[in-house]
């Protein structure tokens, strides 16, 4: 099966949920002011030994291969270790199916 394009089919009980889903790290939405105000706070908690939390800076957003939906939105909560989460959620479309990757992180199915 090819990746290169949007699928043409509804997802195959075979199928893999990384050939129908797309995982991408992106800033957090709020505007330019606001990611400078959250890579300020990150900072601040770095200076403090991490006795003040950390803002997350960026979200792991999955999105439908076929029309760019959004399918879920999850903060990277550590704003050093942003990949962690991102590999976490690929290992996870490549393992799973669409409708168990869904089920297993409470994402709602696109409509349509």
């Amino acid at each position: 099966m090819s990746t290169d394009g949007p699928p043409d089919r509804p997802s195959a009980p075979g199928d893999r949920a990384a050939d129908v889903y797309v995982a991408a790290l992106r800033p957090r939405p709020g505007g330019p002011l606001r990611h400078a105000l959250r890579i300020a706070g990150a900072f601040v908690a770095q200076l403090a030994w991490q006795l003040i939390p950390s803002p997350a800076v960026h979200d792991v957003v999955v999105t439908s291969r076929a029309d760019g939906r959004e399918i879920l939105r999850v903060p990277a909560e550590d704003p050093l270790l942003p990949g962690d989460l991102l590999a976490q959620i690929r290992a996870e479309l490549d393992r799973l199916d669409p409708e168990s990757f869904l089920a297993a992180w409470g994402a709602r199915p696109p409509a349509g």
